[in-house]
């Protein structure tokens, strides 16, 4: 599918630190982008709100609630809208499906330890100074929000020194 973002503003958080919880800025968001408002794109915007990261099975587990007889599928393609919208921003972590975030969250990388599933989220000076180094040696613009750099945490690594080897994914 194509890109069809648009020049609009993009807002603030709507869980943003002094935002009202009960009364998120979906609507306006959605309109803002030339999208209808619907309950299934505001509960998946609330399920990542909520979630931080998560698959489209978290993000469908977290919305059934509020939402009875909603479809995996309805997720999967309401993701794609949102993504299609720059509204939603996605990452491939240790899932086989792909991870979804707010684009209002997307601008960081992942380090995943392949020893015990960790996930954890690189600052973004470090995430930036690297994107910057591979622009400088190959000349290629990296997407830091889809960056996930694979390895060992520390915990597994001592862990492996101890002698004490956690099975590697």
């Amino acid at each position: 599918m194509t890109n069809v973002a648009r020049d609009v503003p993009a807002l603030a958080s709507p869980l943003a630190p002094g935002s009202d919880p009960a009364a998120p800025a979906w609507p306006l968001l959605l309109r803002g982008h030339g999208l209808r408002v619907t309950a299934a794109r505001a509960l998946v915007l609330d399920a990542l709100a909520a979630l931080g990261h998560a698959a489209p099975e978290q993000i469908h587990e977290w919305a059934q609630p509020h939402l009875q007889g909603l479809n995996l599928s309805t997720v999967y393609r309401t993701l794609e809208v949102l993504t299609d919208y720059q509204l939603v921003a996605h990452t491939h972590l240790q899932q086989p499906s792909a991870t979804y975030m707010l684009a209002t969250h997307a601008d960081h990388a992942h380090l995943v330890c392949r020893g015990c599933r960790a996930v954890t989220e690189l600052d973004h000076d470090t995430a930036t100074t690297l994107a910057g180094q591979i622009s400088h040696t190959h000349g290629f613009d990296v997407d830091i929000g889809h960056l996930s750099l694979f390895g060992r945490c520390a915990s597994c690594t001592a862990a492996d020194l101890k002698g004490e080897h956690t099975r590697p994914l």
